[in-house]
């Protein structure tokens, strides 16, 4: 019983709190229910919260599947959905303006994992890839690892898949994107620029492997007591 109980607590702990700081460069603000905060390392985040990074700052974000999302200077995002669904957990991140990195751990059979902007939306698996928009509304993602689908919000688009290094970029109100290679500079200037941030991102996906493989074992635990019981009745 104490390990059921221990792992219903863990559930119910990532539901209500979908994401904390991890990092924090400079200054960011905080938007929950119309009053602004000064954010600081370990801040507890929650669905519908603003964060929005000011000048020379930089803020990361880690997410209870382990995902991390970075903001670079004058960026902001909203935190839009993190629920239980029939089919797994639904994740939704609202890009409003500036530059996000998001490194996103392989999800569960059944998770989504999803980047909104104005423009467009990003479905993801398992990747690394940067989100940037625009004054003018622009969206543009560019993938560094793994591969994601990029729709437009128009009614009647198509999803377009986009593969390691190729990047596309979308006007509000374009139906289709274009789909272009990254330039090998720009490929080796991330990698550089955002190497310790992909190195915290390779130590989250291993923790979230150890976390999966804990709560396997104690499934099968809890699974193997329950059989040795049924055997007294």
């Amino acid at each position: 019983m104490n390990f059921i109980v221990g792992i219903v607590v863990l559930c119910l702990v990532s539901a209500e709190v979908p994401a904390k700081v991890s990092y924090l460069v400079g200054s960011a603000v905080l938007e929950r229910n119309m009053k602004k905060y000064s954010i600081v390392l370990n801040t507890q985040l929650y669905t519908n919260d603003v964060i929005t990074t000011g000048d020379e700052s930089v803020c990361e974000i880690q997410f209870s599947n382990y995902s991390l999302t970075r903001l670079e200077p004058n960026s902001s995002i909203r935190i839009e959905r993190k629920e239980q669904t029939r089919k797994g957990i639904f994740s939704s991140i609202f890009t409003s303006f500036g530059e996000i990195v998001s490194k996103v751990t392989k999800l569960n059979k059944g998770d989504e994992y999803q980047v909104k902007t104005d423009a467009a939306s990003a479905f993801i698996r398992g990747t690394t890839f940067k989100t940037m928009v625009g004054k003018d509304g622009s969206s543009q993602f560019s993938v560094f690892e793994g591969k994601i689908k990029v729709k437009s919000l128009i009614e009647g688009a198509k999803e377009v898949l986009l593969d390691e290094n190729f990047t596309t970029k979308l006007s509000k109100g374009q139906l289709a994107p274009l789909v272009e290679k990254l330039p090998m500079q720009e490929i080796e200037n991330f990698k550089s620029k955002f190497k310790d941030f992909m190195d915290r991102g390779k130590l989250m996906d291993e923790l979230r492997s150890k976390v999966d493989k804990k709560v396997d074992e104690t499934k099968d635990e809890i699974q193997s007591r329950v059989k040795k019981s049924c055997l007294f009745f």
